[in-house]
């Protein structure tokens, strides 16, 4: 009956042991895919945290098809890519990831499908994104 009973333990704690990798499903937002394309269209300049809102500190913008290494290299640390957009491990899609983070923790994975118009880059949360002839400037507060 021990026996049973300590297997019984080992399974539970072996059952909350999960993969430790950071990291959030990717997400298609077909909502800030269209803020981003209608700002390119139309001028002006607003600032992400208003197209993105939620609780990040910082996002790192990349340009798909990307390796799951290639981005744990741009981030500079582990991380799940896995969701739309993906497969094995990869962003495969011709567009923009965005990696939203909250300090070093990551909370959101976003992909623009095929949409391109993001440079790349890090860039703190009172990032503005500014229309230019048709492409998106992203620039942050003077000074930094």
């Amino acid at each position: 009956m021990r026996v049973i009973a300590t297997l019984l333990v080992l399974l539970a704690l072996l059952a909350g042991c999960g993969d430790d990798t950071p990291g959030a499903a990717v997400q298609f937002d077909e909502g800030l895919r269209q803020a981003v394309t209608e700002l390119a269209r139309s001028g002006g300049s607003r600032p992400l945290k208003e197209l993105a809102p939620g609780d990040w500190t910082s996002v790192h913008v990349l340009l798909g098809p990307a390796s799951g290494a290639r981005i744990e290299r741009e981030l500079g640390q582990a991380a799940e890519v896995d969701g739309d957009g993906t497969y094995g491990g990869d962003y495969v899609q011709d567009g923009n990831l965005l990696v939203f983070r909250r300090d070093e923790e990551i909370v959101r994975m976003v992909s623009l499908g095929g949409l391109a118009a993001l440079g790349e880059g890090r860039y703190d949360a009172d990032v503005v994104l500014t229309a230019r002839g048709g492409a998106i400037e992203m620039t942050e507060p003077a000074g930094r």
